[in-house]
């Protein structure tokens, strides 16, 4: 954001709302007509459509290593094929082209032969993992912009927290596909009747959503370069995040599906189209879910970090340094 648009920490308190806010939920309507308005505001000063234009671009390239990554992990301690399993319950909420890319990128690496996935693992792990961190070092990028942060960090520094975060990002795709593939068997062998079965297939689309949320909260919290916002001040855009993901995705395929002009135009490159048009949606309500925290930040005066409450201007943060 603009900095002339903030006032800095010497500045004395000028009694508008939501500025005693020790919590999101603390925010009177007034607080909140003006977070939006920046927010509003903050969608062009803050470039957020070029941003995501970028990592939707970082993320054509990230995506399928990404998938090779998660599939030669989960090799090594599970069957390869509940990763398809697991995709299907993604299919209601994922544009046709985009899914069917992705179906046949991982049904082609479960088909390869286990000793080609386990030489992947161990020899060629490193070069998957450093080609799906591309779209996780754009993130980053955008994270610093929306926060108005500068990353002084040196480039070995910024590549190992982008490497860092990408494995947390696969260990809890990990975990969601155990959890995903064991929950839903558990409740079918439950003594719930009809119950159980109505949980078993709603589970793994919450689990899912679960691990998402997670996930962009883990990516606010710790890919700008400032002190980590306490949970509290995450969890709003986190939760905006994914539901507009939700929503985004689910607009998109019913585009995609109504409208083949979209095939007649790109031809055979209509579903590479479709998947970059999916990414930039996907990062553009990422970015504007950080960009309601940064926000909400600026709304009040309270020390938002971790730790014990410091006064303004030595919190290490631009947003809790300062308020709009």
């Amino acid at each position: 954001m603009d900095r002339s648009a903030h006032k800095t920490a010497d500045k004395a308190s000028d009694g508008a709302p939501g500025r005693d806010a020790s919590h999101p939920n603390q925010m009177s309507w007034a607080a909140w007509r003006q977070v939006l308005g920046r927010v509003w505001q903050g969608i062009t000063i803050d470039h957020l459509s070029i941003i995501a234009a970028g990592v939707a671009f970082f993320g054509v390239l990230a995506i399928f290593p990404a998938i090779a990554a998660l599939i030669a992990v989960y090799g090594l301690v599970a069957d390869p094929h509940h990763v398809a399993e697991t995709l299907d319950a993604a299919r209601p909420v994922l544009p046709a082209e985009v899914f069917v890319m992705i179906e046949e990128q991982v049904d082609a690496l479960i088909a390869a032969p286990q000793a080609k996935l386990g030489f992947a693992s161990v020899v060629s792990f490193a070069l998957v993992l450093w080609s799906a961190r591309a779209g996780v070092s754009a993130l980053m990028e955008g994270m610093n912009i929306v926060y108005g942060e500068v990353d002084d960090r040196s480039l070995v520094v910024q590549y190992a927290i982008s490497v860092m975060l990408t494995l947390g990002f696969i260990a809890v795709a990990i975990i969601a596909l155990f959890a995903v593939v064991a929950v839903p068997t558990v409740l079918h062998f439950t003594d719930i009747g009809v119950i159980g079965g109505v949980l078993a297939g709603v589970t793994p689309l919450v689990i899912l959503g679960t691990a998402i949320i997670f996930v962009i909260g883990a990516l606010y919290r710790y890919a700008p370069r400032r002190a980590p916002a306490r949970k509290r001040w995450i969890t709003v855009g986190a939760a905006l995040a994914a539901v507009g993901w939700l929503l985004v995705s689910v607009a998109l395929s019913a585009y995609f599906a109504r409208f083949p002009e979209f095939n007649r135009t790109y031809g055979s490159l209509g579903a590479i189209v479709g998947l970059l048009f999916w990414l930039y949606a996907s990062a553009f309500v990422v970015l504007l879910g950080a960009e309601l925290n940064a926000q909400l930040e600026l709304q009040t005066e309270a020390d938002t970090t971790t730790g014990r409450p410091r006064p303004m201007g030595e919190r290490g943060a631009h947003v809790a340094d300062h308020v709009a």
